[in-house]
């Protein structure tokens, strides 16, 4: 395959990695597809923490994954095969459902993981789940697996709230993002013209890349979230001539709308591995 050339490093790695795993075992994509859309994220892949999770104990499985095994197609090995996957994208006050744990505050800093029950399918109830979270730049990502030290029931964190509800809030909350920014820029340091391509671009940064399904309301749910994060970080940059009392003047109810994107990209993201991984049982 060849790799694709990288300009910048997207976001949500490890969401896009669970939702593209998830299609590639309902056959809704090729191996292949998979790792090309990881190069969209770095043009290497390198899996750490093997033997300091007991990966292969935890798997126990016989063909589980040797100490050695690194890189995208151990990626793709690692979540073929166990009872659920959720994600979660907390942040400092809005621990999405996670225990107090070292793996909470590594997610906090990253901004999502993966969690992994890595049972066999059919299982439920709290287990010590396997925790991946992506790093790194778009040469290189380092992807941290580690176990929780707290039980988790990774099949509860995966049903989230209808997304329905969610569409009705954020199509609120994109018109309310817009009036702040304008409102905030009246004295833009940036033309009008150069402020549209700069929210383009970090619309199109924030969004997560998915692969064929059947729920066209997340496709919905994830567009409106990454033009709102994208709002909310122009919002905070020099180009639209914010000064720090205006900013502060609107931090609190940006941070409400930032909450509220993770909160239903998270709810998206997991609908669609759910819908895939039910098609791929049935």
């Amino acid at each position: 395959m060849t790799t694709p050339g990288i300009t910048m490093l997207r976001a949500w790695p490890t969401s896009t990695l669970a939702v593209w795993a998830a299609a590639r075992d309902a056959r809704r994509c090729a191996p292949d597809d998979v790792l090309h859309t990881l190069y969209d994220f770095a043009q290497a892949h390198e899996l750490d923490g093997i033997d300091e999770s007991g990966i292969s104990s935890a798997l126990d499985r016989p063909d589980g994954l040797g100490h050695q095994a690194q890189g995208a197609l151990a990626l793709l090995d690692l979540l073929a095969r166990n009872a659920h996957l959720a994600v979660r994208m907390p942040a400092p006050g809005d621990a999405q459902g996670l225990p107090p744990d070292p793996l909470t505050d590594s997610a906090m800093t990253a901004g999502e993981v993966l969690l992994i029950d890595p049972r066999p399918a059919g299982a439920e109830g709290p287990v010590d789940a396997l925790a991946l979270i992506a790093r790194g730049t778009p040469e290189r990502c380092r992807w941290s697996l580690t176990r929780s030290q707290t039980p988790i029931s990774v099949d509860r964190l995966s049903a989230d709230l209808p997304l329905g509800e969610f569409e009705y809030e954020l199509r609120d909350a994109v018109g309310e993002a817009a009036q702040i920014i304008a409102r905030l820029s009246g004295a833009r340091a940036s033309s009008p013209a150069d402020l549209r391509d700069a929210l383009a671009g970090m619309t199109q940064a924030r969004r997560v890349n998915l692969p064929p399904h059947d729920n066209p309301r997340v496709d919905r749910v994830l567009a409106s979230a990454a033009q709102i994060d994208a709002i909310v970080a122009l919002a905070g940059t020099p180009s639209v001539g914010v000064t720090g009392t205006q900013h502060d003047l609107a931090d609190e109810r940006l941070r409400s709308l930032t909450a509220l994107t993770r909160t239903a990209r998270t709810a998206a993201i997991n609908t669609c591995i759910v819908d895939y991984r039910r098609s791929h049982r049935s």
